[in-house]
């Protein structure tokens, strides 16, 4: 994990007259003293005696404490999966339901147009974008850089989360493997590559992210509204 992406700082060693000096971590409750390397955690409602921009904390206190907090292996399919489940829930209400529309859900769109990715990590020149922002973020990396990056949008997993699968978007290479934007470590991509003339268009027009969940435009790639051989390209092989 980049501890960057979090806020998060180490300092040099402390000088003696730091003001920090003196003050206790607040992780582990010992002294911060000269020499130490630190971080400061953002403020939330608190007691604890903090420093202009947060509560500081000795620097092992903080990797010691996210390493913990990280998740272990996730399950193989684990997104897979999930969208499964979700279109199969979704299929059997739209046969008791008579639906007409070209997919019966998100999920069925992803499953039926997507693939599987694999994660590797970013290469020199992809900065990280803004937390929580991965439509923006992927979309703009692949407008930024069309001639080497294609848009992807389904769902992934979050290792920083463990098994709990969330709707994404990143990018992919001419090799077609993960470069994202938004997280330090992901898994089990499953998504969608979309056209950069798509992802262009949608976006103007919509005013916002994300090309399948879209309910400004009545989900135009759900319904069949937006054929597919326009907006999506086969990366399969």
């Amino acid at each position: 994990m980049n501890l960057r992406t979090l806020g998060l700082r180490k300092s040099a060693p402390l000088r003696a007259d730091h003001p920090g000096i003196g003050q206790r971590c607040v992780l582990c409750k010992f002294a911060i003293r000269a020499g130490d390397r630190t971080g400061l955690v953002p403020l939330l409602d608190s007691e604890e005696p903090a420093l202009a921009d947060g509560l500081i904390c000795h620097w092992t206190c903080i990797e010691g404490g996210l390493s913990r907090l990280r998740q272990g292996e996730t399950a193989p399919d684990t997104t897979r999966q999930f969208l499964e489940s979700w279109s199969d829930a979704f299929s059997r209400q739209a046969v008791a339901g008579e639906h007409c529309d070209a997919y019966t859900s998100e999920a069925d769109f992803i499953l039926k147009n997507g693939r599987s990715f694999e994660y590797a990590a970013s290469p020199r020149g992809v900065r990280m974008g803004r937390p929580r922002e991965c439509f923006r973020n992927a979309a703009a990396l692949a407008l930024r850089k069309p001639d080497m990056y294609m848009y992807v949008e389904g769902y992934a997993v979050n290792r920083w989360i463990a098994t709990h699968t969330v709707a994404h978007a990143w990018c992919i290479g001419s090799d077609n493997l993960v470069v994202d934007p938004t997280w330090d470590e992901g898994a089990e991509y499953f998504g969608v590559p979309f056209r950069h003339d798509y992802l262009s268009r949608v976006l103007k027009a919509r005013r916002d992210y994300g090309l399948i969940d879209n309910p400004e435009m009545d989900f135009p790639l759900v319904t069949g509204a937006h054929p597919v051989d326009e907006a999506v390209i086969d990366r399969r092989d």
